[in-house]
């Protein structure tokens, strides 16, 4: 990577804000929300507003669709990904898309480094847009993995 590449944060490329919803909202409810913001994941919170898991399109497809089962009858609580990989928004986005590569993750929650609360999220198409030099890193990362 070159020497004068800016030292881009988490949170100068994150997408904000953030979309969440709660474990007992169905499928069908967090499909509409996805389509309706043009998003891949939502953020799942409890009361408190703390991170639980993320459901991605790829889950929804996985674990609804593929296995025939109705979205109004499966929770996101049901097929959420569980205590899903994060980082702070003060991450350096090197760390962070070197994370994504390594455990082969499309969609990484970014929560506040003072508060612990989700605040944004990012993907793989924000870091292609802002900063497409470290999507290298991402998808070599993960072909190395295999």
């Amino acid at each position: 990577m070159a020497a004068n590449v800016r030292k881009y944060l988490v949170r100068d490329i994150m997408s904000s804000p953030l979309i969440t919803s709660s474990p007992i909202k169905n499928i069908d409810d967090i499909a509409e929300l996805m389509v309706k913001n043009g998003i891949g994941a939502v953020v799942i919170v409890n009361e408190d507003n703390s991170l639980l898991g993320i459901v991605t399109k790829g889950d929804i497809i996985r674990e609804v669709v593929a296995k025939g089962l109705q979205p109004m009858s499966v929770s996101a609580g049901q097929i959420m990904t569980k205590n899903p990989y994060y980082a702070f928004d003060d991450t350096p986005l090197d760390s962070a898309a070197e994370l994504m590569g390594s455990k082969g993750i499309g969609h990484l929650p970014i929560l506040d480094s003072s508060t612990s609360k989700p605040i944004g999220i990012l993907s793989k198409r924000d870091i292609l847009k802002l900063a497409p030099h470290y999507i290298e890193l991402v998808y070599q990362l993960k072909a190395g993995k295999s």
